[in-house]
């Protein structure tokens, strides 16, 4: 088996110059994914805006000064009100990371209405809105901008959860849509989707790491620093400028085989 690397270790450097002093806001930022991403941002020298609507963790995640924290739920607030909110208390803002998301374990038989609406609101209807409203101010003030949703390797693949991986599809054909209708006015738009990744704050247990070493290609299961560090390639100019509408897959290569195989 490989070892597992450090989950922390920095980007290479040099970082894009680019993103110093720019503005960004991450949504699910208090753990996982959104977590690392934000403090990649913050370590690039960007002003980020930490959003989850998980107090204690968010304010246990960060210092002001190394991120903004903002407390609110993107489905309770509404994505255009919090948008609205985001942009009256703290200005332009040039990188946006659509990372929020749920999913939960019903089949298509089992799923009730209300998780359907909420899996929907979460993944595509609130982040759609939000977008849509930061990117009207880039529009306004003729500034580019940069946006990245986090969608997932369901978003093409069965995972037996059809309301998540309906949800991730729309999100991956809605980066295309937007890649190409803002590209105009210096926005671009780009999708990640992850494979494998231990969000957790633990280690991984000894069976996922050995499950993962057996069947992605890299020997390895994927940590949240592996999707951040393609994160802050995609939203800098410098490092990514000639980069729209593309849906990068990060995970291990697992994408290149099916995992329909027996644990």
């Amino acid at each position: 088996m490989k070892p597992e690397p450090d989950r922390a270790r920095p980007l290479p450097r040099p970082l894009p110059g680019d993103l110093a002093g720019r503005q960004a806001v991450v949504t699910g930022a208090a753990h996982g994914i959104g977590l690392s991403i934000a403090r990649r941002l913050a370590t690039a020298g960007a002003e980020v805006l930490a959003v989850d609507r998980d107090r204690e963790r968010l304010q246990a995640a960060f210092s002001e000064r190394e991120c903004t924290p903002i407390v609110a739920d993107l489905v309770e607030a509404g994505g255009a009100r919090l948008a609205e909110r985001l942009l009256a208390a703290h200005g332009r803002i040039d990188l946006v990371v659509n990372n929020v998301g749920i999913s939960t374990p019903h089949s298509f038989l089992e799923l009730e209405e209300e998780v359907f609406d909420l899996a929907v609101n979460t993944n595509l209807r609130e982040p759609w809105f939000f977008t849509r409203v930061l990117v009207r101010r880039l529009i306004d003030d003729a500034q580019p901008g940069a946006i990245v949703f986090i969608s997932s390797l369901h978003d093409r693949f069965v995972s037996g959860k059809p309301h998540y991986s309906v949800t991730k599809a729309a999100v991956s054909m809605l980066v295309r849509e937007l890649a190409s209708e803002l590209a105009p006015h210096g926005i671009r738009v780009n999708a990640i989707s992850p494979g494998s990744v231990w969000t957790e704050q633990s280690e991984a247990p000894a069976e996922e790491v050995g499950y993962a070493a057996r069947l992605i290609p890299v020997g390895r299961i994927g940590y949240p620093d592996d999707i951040a560090g393609a994160a802050v390639f995609l939203l800098s100019d410098e490092w990514a400028g000639y980069i729209t509408g593309a849906n990068v897959s990060v995970d291990g290569g697992l994408a290149l085989h099916s995992w329909t195989m027996d644990r």
